[in-house]
């Protein structure tokens, strides 16, 4: 299992959380670990429902 630190930021660039994704191989590229953390964003309801189109993440190094 590989695990990475994963911010999901808003529209306006605010960092609205951040969640350790662990995903089950080691060479996974950074933009599966995003949009698990954006999937997780949207399922958790840390932002209104029309502000989802709007959520990116990044991953920290």
């Amino acid at each position: 299992m590989a695990k990475q630190l994963v911010e999901v930021i808003d529209r306006r660039g605010h960092v609205v959380h951040t969640y350790a994704v662990e995903l089950p191989d080691a060479d996974c590229h950074d933009a599966e670990y995003e949009e698990v953390a954006l999937i997780l964003a949207e399922k958790g309801g840390i932002v209104a429902e029309s502000e989802y189109i709007h959520l990116r993440a990044r991953c920290i190094r």
